[in-house]
């Protein structure tokens, strides 16, 4: 099975059965794991034109016929049994590459479907290699199946690159030169300073001759000698 996981996170799309605008709903969680993983899902939902997640509206398409590449498409299910065993036909006449159904989304008979029209490329279900309790899923198990598939140093960058982007960041930092590596760029050149004298006489709240600095009470001025107390 991790192969299998493995050849679904290498397809170049990703299209998520059962997407949802609702956050305690897997729809919303699985699909917004594969945003923050730097992978533009493409979100199916028959009943909804579109659907919020991140604060962000994406538009739904709503069937794998639909798919602009289904070829080069794997796609995540999060559906009723039922709806799953329609969606899987369909997206075996189409062409989809591979299939990751998750917990609760198919029956046996449905699971061994997927295993038959998508030999190598199917993913569900207790088989070995899945650290989650209801077998494998998406949100446990993706993180392997990416690092398994190369894309994690992609998907990093693309994060990376899209934070940077919404910061303000990545401009500031093409405008840095090369050669300022290393070292503060734009600081203002440091002011030399002058004699002790030229320090007193220019702050406008210390006294501008050394002996009226000292108090008549015979405390330390800076760099001083304590007074000697006056001769009885």
């Amino acid at each position: 099975m991790q192969a299998a996981a493995k050849t679904f996170m290498s397809v170049k799309h990703i299209a998520v059965a059962g997407a949802s605008s609702i956050p305690s709903k897997f729809g919303h969680q699985i699909f917004a794991w594969y945003l923050d993983h730097g992978i533009p899902a493409i979100p199916m939902n028959p009943t909804l034109s579109s659907v919020t997640v991140q604060k962000k509206e994406y538009d739904t398409i709503a069937s794998p016929s639909k798919l602009a590449s289904p070829k080069d498409t794997s796609l995540s299910v999060i559906t009723p049994p039922a709806v799953t065993a329609k969606i899987l036909k369909e997206a075996k006449e189409v062409g989809v590459k591979a299939v990751w159904l998750q917990p609760g989304s198919f029956d046996d008979e449905i699971l061994n479907y997927a295993l038959e029209a998508f030999p190598g490329a199917a993913v569900g279900g207790y088989a070995e290699g899945s650290t989650a309790h209801e077998g494998w899923c998406v949100l446990v198990d993706g993180d392997d199946a990416l690092a398994a598939a190369g894309r994690n140093d992609e998907t990093k960058r693309q994060v990376d690159q899209g934070r940077a982007s919404a910061t303000g960041f990545a401009d500031t930092v093409s405008t840095v030169p090369p050669s300022s590596k290393g070292r503060k760029v734009n600081a203002p050149p440091k002011k030399r300073l002058g004699s002790k004298q030229q320090i007193v006489k220019t702050n406008r709240h210390e006294p501008t001759r050394r002996s009226d600095r000292i108090s008549n009470a015979g405390l330390k001025s800076e760099g001083s000698a304590q007074l000697p107390a006056k001769p009885p």
